[in-house]
């Protein structure tokens, strides 16, 4: 069937608004009891990553009910419990989104950053209501959050005006996750040489080699606690390439 090309935008909204009336309702005709109306997420929907970095699982524009999920883990050494804080928006860092609520997962297995394995799932029923659970697939531990349509939403204005920020900060927010990105990724390669450096028989490395490494981990690991206030993503690497090259050396 062709679409009917004589219906401006505003119509069309009302007449959805009308369908999705009388099929809530039970009224209309046959026809109109038979179409279905698909809900979308108006904003992004997501969590707060290491840095203030936000991390999306459901797009979007996304149709509902939806169901997403995403494996995450630790950002510090011996961490047994982490915080879920759940955000709608568009912005890279979440300061700069809507708050939707928090929940912490406990007894999570005590070893290094990075080991744990957490799955974080967004569920959004067909009434708009979202459920985060987080659940660590070792110890099986779980821990969720309900947020409903009126816990803390944006009203449609609020949308619009989010909408419009994030355009016209795309550029600064991509810059702002790119060095967030290279700094966590240095962060984990660290954590990674460190734990190579504990599993090389005293035997099989050179005792001037291994300080020469302890030395240069603890140099950057300085840099990274005093001197990286103002670096970009170029500085984070070019640490990492660093660390690289006296692992290699």
């Amino acid at each position: 069937k062709e679409p009917n090309r004589g219906i401006n935008p505003d119509e069309a909204v009302a007449y959805g608004a009308a369908v999705q009336a009388a099929i809530v309702s039970g009224q209309g005709t046959e026809e109109v009891q038979n179409m279905l109306l698909l809900d979308v997420a108006p904003l992004s929907l997501g969590i707060e990553m290491a840095g203030g970095m936000m991390q999306k699982l459901i797009e979007r524009n996304s149709t509902i009910p939806t169901n997403k999920s995403q494996d995450f883990t630790t950002a510090e050494d011996y961490q047994d419990y982490v915080d879920i804080q759940v955000y709608e928006g568009e912005r890279a860092m979440v300061k700069d989104n809507n708050y939707l609520g928090k929940f912490t997962l406990g007894n999570i297995p005590k070893t290094l950053r990075g080991v744990p394995k957490i799955k974080v799932t967004f569920n959004i029923d067909s009434n708009g209501i979202l459920e985060v659970t987080a659940e660590d697939m070792k110890s099986h531990q779980k821990s969720n959050i309900q947020i409903t349509n009126e816990k803390g939403r944006l009203t449609q204005s609020q949308i619009e005006a989010m909408l419009q920020e994030a355009e016209m900060y795309k550029d600064e927010d991509e810059l702002a996750r790119g060095e967030m990105v290279a700094k966590e990724a240095l962060k984990a390669y660290m954590t990674r040489t460190r734990k190579a450096m504990e599993d090389i028989d005293e035997s099989k490395i050179l005792k001037r080699d291994r300080e020469r490494l302890d030395q240069k981990l603890e140099e950057v690991q300085q840099w990274l606690d005093k001197g990286s206030a103002k670096a970009g993503k170029e500085d984070f690497e070019a640490k990492q390439k660093e660390l690289e090259s006296a692992m290699n050396a």
